[in-house]
């Protein structure tokens, strides 16, 4: 009995002991620590858009290359080339038709430019020319699928026009960060002018019923993101009338998520709608002239405008996250006894002349890119 005892004390003098020292004499391996897998980096998108391409007489005179016999503007373009090749995909409304033939060469009121002004655009960063406005077809029909060709030749693609009905029912789409964007073009008229009979599809005209319909087409066939832009308003008009305000809310409601504006030729405000808890919609009523020989400070004004999309990192769905914008300005001066045209970042040449790094300028033009710059302002805090 006493032995017993003896061997059933050991024991627990054993297990106590094991208790106080801390030993694990478990076989039961430990869980292994789980680490959690690094959220997958944000994506965003910057789309661009710019206002009237626009090519008067005087400009298509300035990129004549007297020594070649062959025109030239990529010079019109350069000081802003850096900013617009820094965006995602870049959009202008190309106001006048293209062609080949000198002989056709205009300015206004019926525009026809050198088809070498589209591989121009293409090399300053554009990406998608807009071609549905007043004076798509200056030079008729011929002049408008003539305009089509020179575009695809320089490698753009282009919306608003067309060249047969299976065009005109084909939705634009592009893809950006595995975004699906679909793009939309249509104009309220072409100046009285209108396609021949039998080929109505040649231009897109603002039909309220068509383009809602266009809307859910492109929404049915995927389109995660529709920019529609929107050739309507006054000319010369400061402030968006009461038919451009009630279309954009119409299309707005009806599925658009971005609206550019164009035909004012002066910059109109900006607006954001909130239609649903989670989405923002972004309306510009009208971008102004990214290039012309227009006079006035409104119309030599304008903006280069980023729109800057995040992409939800669950859904691959892009939402609206803000617009920032490049003020320009558009120069017409005299170089080595010829005239030019260039158009100008505001803030960087403003910057050049008060450290005395460009003396290039005239007190007159110092002057005007101050204005210049007080007027772009007011828009942008809009």
């Amino acid at each position: 009995m006493k032995k017993s005892v003896l061997i059933w004390g050991f024991v627990l003098t054993l297990f106590f002991c094991g208790l106080l020292c801390g030993c694990d004499h478990s076989t039961t391996d430990s869980p292994p620590t789980t680490t959690l897998p690094e959220p997958p980096p944000e994506k965003n998108i910057i789309i661009t858009a710019v206002g009237d391409i626009m090519m008067h007489n005087t400009q298509i005179q300035a990129g004549y290359q007297p020594q070649l016999g062959t025109y030239d503007f990529s010079s019109f373009f350069t000081k802003v080339t850096p900013f617009l090749q820094t965006s995602d995909f870049v959009i202008g409304n190309l106001e006048t038709t293209l062609g080949k033939d000198p002989k056709q060469y205009s300015g206004y009121p019926r525009f026809n430019s050198p088809a070498i002004l589209a591989q121009n655009l293409k090399e300053a960063g554009f990406d998608l020319l807009t071609t549905a406005n007043n004076h798509c077809l200056d030079k008729g029909i011929s002049g408008l699928n003539s305009t089509l060709d020179c575009i695809e030749a320089a490698g753009l693609l282009h919306v608003g026009t067309a060249r047969s009905q299976e065009e005109k029912e084909t939705i634009l789409f592009t893809e950006i960060q595995d975004v699906k964007i679909a793009f939309l073009a249509y104009t309220y008229g072409a100046n009285g002018l209108k396609p021949p009979r039998g080929q109505e599809f040649a231009v897109n005209f603002i039909e309220e019923d068509q383009i809602i319909a266009d809307l859910k087409k492109a929404r049915n066939e995927g389109a995660q993101l529709i920019i529609l832009c929107l050739h309507f308003g006054q000319e010369y008009q400061e402030h968006p009338d009461s038919v451009q305000i009630r279309l954009a809310k119409t299309f707005l409601h009806a599925g658009a998520d971005v609206i550019l504006g164009n035909h004012p030729h002066v910059l109109q405000l900006t607006q954001t709608y909130q239609q649903e808890e989670d989405k923002t919609q972004f309306v510009i009523y009208s971008l102004g002239n990214f290039i012309s020989d227009q006079k006035g400070l409104a119309r030599k004004s304008s903006m280069i405008l980023n729109l800057h999309f995040g992409i939800d990192t669950l859904t691959g769905e892009p939402y609206f996250k803000e617009a920032t914008s490049i003020p320009i300005w558009t120069r017409k001066y005299k170089k080595e006894g010829r005239l030019t045209f260039e158009v100008l970042p505001l803030e960087e040449t403003l910057t050049k002349i008060r450290a005395a790094e460009t003396g290039d300028f005239t007190l007159e033009e110092i002057q005007e890119l101050e204005q210049a710059w007080l007027h772009i302002s007011s828009y942008m805090k809009s």
